[in-house]
């Protein structure tokens, strides 16, 4: 239920780029507006002035704007000073070019640059930083790191400002690897990385799961003297929770406290959220009550991971009682509460009292997701309840919310498993026509088409697949050439064999196992044994095929 971090680090990387604004304007000092409106009145004033106040009061009430996240705002009186004459300096054109970064008009923010070159001005790193800022946050990395090369093969030496705004970038577009080969580069050109350079690519390194990356960065940046805060520590944790090394993360939680950073509420809900997630629900449960013993008051995220954690092992009930202290404290339940007992209690075929629930988000006037009628629906199907199923999601299209694939693969799995089948293929001539089938949902319409003898349907499906230029994965072809091997179309199972290798999809030994056992049984001994040799030169092996073939196809 956590979203990784909750706390974002790009905030920090524009928080620093503005106080170099601030160190860039010199004489500007942080504004003492409030309010974007008490900003304009103070803006139209001094523009009525005769003759107006020089052009670093309008970079302050600008920047002050800026800073509030208005933009558009911004650029509009920009327009106003240039209508009335006023020349920009270069920071009034830094900070246009910083507005229309924001606005992602990239050209806008270039030609600028150009209008800085014509006006007689050098540009500085801080206008500079800007573009590249501008670049990483649109998503366009490669293009800031193509602009930083341009930059220091002129002579511009990259500052912190620069190098912390392309790490934030790659790491936020998952190149974390080349995040932490930046780092590199910029302590070897002798540019201090600070905290929150260091804490970006550890956070990254975390949320790829390479955290024996990021525990080797982080020793380097204690043994350096500096003092890492919950942020980091948060991070670290979280991976290593992640990955299910126990020890670590109370290792890192021990030198937290002795480090005097005393955890958070988000560092409780990850060791909650993670615990309960590997079905630890006692060491949660002692989490929560440390938690609550240092005076932190557990939010509706800690209960909500509690109450999962509880679902998870069906003990609904528990997860109940919890949600009823929850109440009880004072904390308003959402959705998402109660979505995790509704599917706990369709889990258990418990769907009436899960309903109850639904009434009761009702009631209170939240808005059921798409989650919630998922797990209602999927309970009803299991119980053969379809004409509340049918009211269940009409409702949901009258409140605007389309069926997606799980809410479809709810319904096949429901119809291939009751005769007849032809509900189950209208509703998937009715899918190919607009939803996008997922893998899971042609295996449940080619494995139980295959069982009914609706071979047909099933080939059609495949050939739905590769018409649209998605490959069927190893599973789908295996349960569909057994299939083939059942009806004796061998022929149509060798050739459909043939292609898995051309479209990229390569038998396994299950599959290769399939046919041969259908040969066998056929007395075709010759071809049997000519596809084991195949095999065995493929590097397959055989006993473990027979394994996983009796589990995966069987029937």
């Amino acid at each position: 239920m956590l979203n990784g971090s909750r706390y974002v680090l790009p905030r920090s990387i524009h928080i620093l780029f503005f106080s170099q604004h601030v160190r860039f304007f010199g004489h500007l000092h942080p504004p003492k507006f409030h309010t974007v409106d008490d900003t304009l009145l103070s803006f139209n004033r001094m523009l009525r002035k005769h003759p107006p106040p020089p052009i670093f009061v309008f970079d302050k009430l600008l920047g002050a704007i800026v800073r509030m996240g208005h933009y558009p705002t911004a650029i509009s009186l920009f327009s106003q000073l240039h209508s009335k004459g006023i020349t920009p300096s270069i920071a009034t054109l830094t900070i246009l070019i910083n507005c229309y970064c924001h606005q992602a008009h990239l050209s806008f923010a270039f030609s600028l640059l150009g209008t800085i070159l014509k006006m007689g001005f050098q540009p500085n790193m801080v206008t500079f930083n800007t573009l590249i800022n501008g670049f990483c946050i649109n998503g366009m990395v490669s293009k800031a790191m193509a602009f930083r090369l341009d930059l220091m093969a002129k002579g511009y030496p990259l500052d912190e400002f620069s190098y912390g705004s392309l790490i934030n970038g790659l790491c936020k577009n998952g190149q974390t690897r080349d995040a932490l080969q930046l780092l590199q580069k910029m302590e070897e050109d002798l540019v201090r990385p600070n905290l929150i350079t260091y804490s970006t690519v550890i956070d990254g390194l975390c949320k790829d799961r390479l955290i024996a990356d990021a525990l080797r960065l982080f020793s380097l940046v204690t043994s350096r003297g500096i003092l890492v805060d919950v942020v980091a520590y948060n991070s670290l944790i979280h991976g290593c929770c992640s990955v299910g090394q126990w020890r670590e993360a109370t290792r890192l939680l021990t030198m937290m406290v002795r480090g005097n950073i005393n955890p958070d509420d988000y560092t409780f809900n990850i060791l909650v959220d993670a615990l309960c997630k590997e079905g630890r629900i006692v060491e949660a449960q002692g989490v929560f009550a440390v938690m609550m013993k240092r005076g932190e008051k557990p939010d509706i995220v800690t209960y909500n991971a509690l109450m999962e954690g509880f679902c998870l092992s069906n003990n609904v009930s528990e997860a109940r009682e919890l949600f009823n202290r929850m109440v009880k404290r004072g904390l308003e339940p959402d959705v998402l509460n109660y979505n995790v007992l509704i599917n706990g209690y369709c889990k258990i075929d418990m769907v009436d009292e899960a309903m109850v629930l639904f009434k009761e988000i009702r009631c209170k006037n939240l808005v059921p997701n798409l989650a919630t009628y998922n797990s209602l629906i999927d309970g009803l199907c299991k119980l053969g309840r379809m004409s509340c199923v049918q009211e269940l999601v009409d409702e949901m299209c009258d409140r605007g919310q389309s069926p997606d694939i799980v809410t479809y693969n709810i319904f096949l799995d429901a119809f291939c498993k009751s005769k007849p089948y032809e509900k189950a293929i209208s509703l998937f001539r009715q899918i190919v026509q607009g939803i996008w089938p997922d893998f899971y949902m042609y295996d449940v319409i080619v494995e139980n088409f295959c069982k009914g003898e609706k071979l047909k349907i099933a080939e059609e499906a495949l050939q739905h697949l590769l018409i649209h230029g998605c490959c069927p994965n190893v599973r789908t072809y295996t349960i569909m050439i057994n299939a083939l091997c059942k009806d004796c179309s061998f022929d149509e199972a060798m050739t459909l064999l043939s292609k898995m290798d051309d479209n990229d999809c390569p038998p396994d030994a299950v599959t290769f196992e399939t046919i041969i056992g259908a040969l066998q049984e056929r007395n075709e001994t010759d071809k049997a044994e000519k596809l084991r040799l195949e095999m065995i030169e493929r590097g397959l092996v055989n006993d473990e095929a027979r394994v996983v073939k009796s589990g995966a196809i069987a029937g």
